[in-house]
């Protein structure tokens, strides 16, 4: 694969930061002293930089996903990689990435502060499909992103891979990118199935939705070697804490109790769609292949304000498309239940 189709000039030919452990290897060997990277020398469980590479957790990750560790980078929560793929790809002014909407948002973000010009596309198709044909008109030269998100955010719907497939050769120039934030609750096969056949695709993970990592912020991404080589060369030396690196290969052991807890947030939310569908006070209500739900009302920004008041948050998506919006996290039972107790009682 010919990087330069798909990376800034300047970043290929990058000479990364060295930072002292990476001069090291044996870093980690408990009878060595460091005297190299001006640390403190006193220990108190976090005077030392950590693992610049991550090694021991993207090993554990590599395990758990069925992919070669080198194929594996990690971010400071996803958002760090989706900014590491602007930065890395899009020349300022002249570049483009190509969204679809509604969306998550950052995509847009990050490429407005990058100076890197966003060509939306409406998902109009019913189930919020992306229009794999409006796509190839709107794409051109100098697209060098496309952002898939699946399951959707805020809409919860998967992206069928058969269409992932059909956009990475429809655009071989352009790295595809499937964020795959909330793929643990949804019933299908990750695109990383892709990986071996579609030389242009990076996938997006995080363990922030699924493991209950969130307040950890660790972002995977996982794409060719040689693709996750160049990103490596931009990321941020010590991006993920020595602290962080280790609770999350501590909460990765727990696999019976992941598995647990993704089984019940699945089945609280095959009952919360039917609860609210009951109701009768939303227009529609979205099935979802994540850990939420759209609901729709015309007076989603009163039933908002409602739940605030009586200490339930919920997140407004009244916006171009999806107006009258509102998004719905699946809590645990109990959460559940006061949610719908709120609603009968506003009825």
């Amino acid at each position: 694969m010919e990087l330069n189709k798909f990376f800034r000039p300047n970043i290929l030919a990058l000479t990364p930061y060295s930072c002292a452990r990476d001069e090291f290897a044996g870093f980690q060997n408990a009878e060595a002293v460091f005297l190299d990277a001006n640390e403190n020398p006193y220990p108190n469980g976090c005077n030392r930089y950590p693992d610049p590479r991550h090694t021991a957790l993207r090993q554990r990750i590599a395990q758990l996903r069925g992919v070669a560790p080198q194929r594996i980078i990690m971010g400071n929560g996803s958002d760090e990689i989706i900014d590491l793929l602007i930065r890395s790809t899009c020349r300022p002014a002249l570049d483009n990435i190509v969204v679809f909407s509604p969306g998550y948002s950052v995509y847009e973000v990050s490429a407005a502060i990058n100076d890197v010009q966003v060509r939306s596309i409406d998902l109009l198709l019913p189930d919020f499909r992306p229009d794999v044909k409006i796509l190839s008109k709107v794409a051109d030269a100098n697209t060098k992103l496309v952002f898939l998100c699946s399951p959707n955010n805020p809409t919860g719907n998967v992206i069928p891979l058969s269409t992932v497939e059909r956009i990475c050769s429809m655009l071989p120039d352009s790295l595809v990118v499937v964020d795959e934030a909330y793929i643990d609750f949804a019933d299908m096969p990750s695109a990383t199935t892709l990986l071996d056949t579609a030389d242009n695709l990076l996938v997006l993970q995080t363990l922030s939705k699924a493991w209950g990592m969130a307040g950890l912020r660790i972002g995977i991404g996982i794409g060719r070697e040689d693709v996750v080589t160049v990103l490596g060369k931009v990321k941020p030396p010590y991006n993920i804490g020595g602290m962080a690196q280790q609770m999350a290969l501590d909460l990765l052991a727990d696999t019976d109790g992941f598995e647990r807890r993704v089984a019940e947030i699945k089945c609280e939310r095959g009952r919360m769609f039917g609860e609210l569908t009951a109701l009768g006070i939303f227009s529609r209500v979205l099935p979802s292949s994540a850990n939420y739900i759209l609901v729709f009302s015309p007076q989603c920004r009163a039933v908002h304000g409602f739940l605030a008041e009586n200490g339930v948050v919920v997140r407004l998506r009244d916006q171009r498309l999806i107006p009258d919006g509102l998004r719905i996290t699946v809590g645990t039972p109990e959460e559940n239940d006061r949610l719908l107790e709120l609603l009968k009682a506003r009825i």
